[in-house]
């Protein structure tokens, strides 16, 4: 005869609190929504939005030149100008499904308040999650610092303001983190399936982490990843067999186009005579250094590989391709370990240098944005897109000792300066 303890079943007080948490959640919800309806631009989802809507109900190619045109019109009010970013879609059509729940919803500001509900709640998940990977015990305030910072910083605002999806890609990306290090490798390899898209943010990341799977002989990530990106491509050849050749010509379009962020535009700004040169010793030298580190971290234990993740998600802003400000959002992941790992090294020095090292990141862009891009406009804005990843790249190898090490002994964490 087995012992089973006593169940013990929930009490009136007990559901009353649960349904008082529920009411709360959909009042917050409710008012974010609301107050979503007021925010401008979004044009980040009324592409997609409107890409889904003519391929359900109108029968057109999602990749022609009528959705940017609808989407200029509710973006600007007319027809993009110099400058103006040309919203081309350049989705795989295998992952434009997700949007088709908010394309039946006729109200484009209903739809981009609704799915900017999505992101926010996705924000919200990446920054704990982000701060849980980095296995960092901290006190509470600081948990609560993070989160602010992580929620309120300039580059998440952009983000929220675009309605740009990359919280939500910046989340499967800490979930595959996470998945990795629990041995969940069909989870894992999914997820990766359905980060195929934004290629400019997360491509170094996933590079890594295919190099990490294939070195550990770990197939079932590959099995996971190859499954679930058949059922996709299979599903999307039966509802539309010829996007792919539209899909390239979208996408070398959007290329041609311009728009955004380039290492080797911004330091020809900065330095006409010498900054395409400069950029492209840039950019070469940052492919050595992440061959160099992917090289040495695909051996190396759990620790070092996630240190590398993080420094392939700093380093791709300024490996030369076309980004958007919104993009560097992602850069919470890393610099959660960044933070975690200074606080913990250099603790004697009081919890000042965590909070002071918050600060910067946060107050600088959002000083920068106020202040001088109405006077300097270009420049600013390059400066206060070149400030993350370089702060961000700069913060991981100051760590990098630290961050890669085995777990500390006794005496490495009573000697800690």
């Amino acid at each position: 005869m087995t012992f089973q303890p006593p169940s013990k079943s929930l009490t009136p007080r007990d559901y009353q609190f649960i349904a008082l948490v529920v009411v709360a959640f959909l009042a917050i919800c409710a008012a974010l929504v609301f107050a979503n309806l007021t925010l401008k631009g979004g044009g980040d989802f009324y592409v997609h939005w409107v890409g889904s809507r003519i391929f359900l109900f109108e029968k057109l190619d999602p990749y022609s030149a009528e959705v940017p045109a609808r989407v200029q019109q509710l973006v600007y009010g007319e027809s993009a100008k110099i400058g103006d970013e040309p919203y081309i879609l350049d989705t795989p059509f295998q992952i434009l499904p997700l949007y088709y729940p908010f394309s039946l919803i006729s109200d484009p500001n209903l739809a981009r308040a609704i799915y900017t509900l999505f992101l926010e709640l996705a924000l919200f998940a990446l920054a704990i999650l982000s701060l849980l990977l980095t296995d960092w015990e901290a006190p509470r305030i600081f948990a609560i610092l993070f989160i602010f910072f992580a929620v309120f910083n300039f580059y998440t605002f952009q983000a929220i303001s675009q309605a740009n999806p990359v919280l939500i890609l910046g989340l499967l990306y800490i979930g595959i983190l996470f998945a990795y290090r629990a041995e969940m490798d069909e989870l894992a390899g999914a997820l990766m399936a359905f980060s195929l898209c934004s290629w400019e943010i997360g491509a170094p990341f996933l590079v890594l982490v295919f190099l990490r799977a294939n070195y550990e002989k770990r197939t079932r990530v590959f099995a996971g990843f190859f499954m679930l990106c058949f059922i996709l491509f299979f599903i999307s050849f039966l509802t539309y067999p010829n996007w792919i050749i539209p899909f390239l010509r979208a996408t070398v379009n959007n290329l041609r186009a311009d728009f955004g962020f380039n290492i080797r535009a911004i330091l020809v700004d900065f330095f006409p005579a010498q900054g395409a040169a400069l950029g492209w010793i840039l950019t070469l030298g940052l492919f050595l250094l992440l061959g160099y580190e992917w090289s040495l971290s695909r051996s190396g234990d759990y620790r070092h590989f996630y240190w590398a993740a993080c420094l392939s998600l700093a380093a791709a802003p300024l490996l030369g391709f076309h980004t958007e400000m919104e993009n560097l959002a992602v850069l919470i992941i890393p610099l959660a370990l960044v933070f975690a790992i200074v606080h913990d090294r250099w603790h004697r020095l009081g919890d000042g240098l965590t909070i002071l090292l918050m600060l910067t990141i946060f107050i600088l862009p959002w000083m920068l944005y106020l202040f001088a891009v109405s006077r300097f406009d270009t420049i600013a804005q390059e400066i206060i897109f070149l400030f993350l990843p370089l702060s961000t790249l700069i913060g991981l190898y100051w760590i990098r000792w630290w961050a890669i090490r085995p777990p500390r002994i006794l005496s490495d964490l009573v000697n800690r300066t």
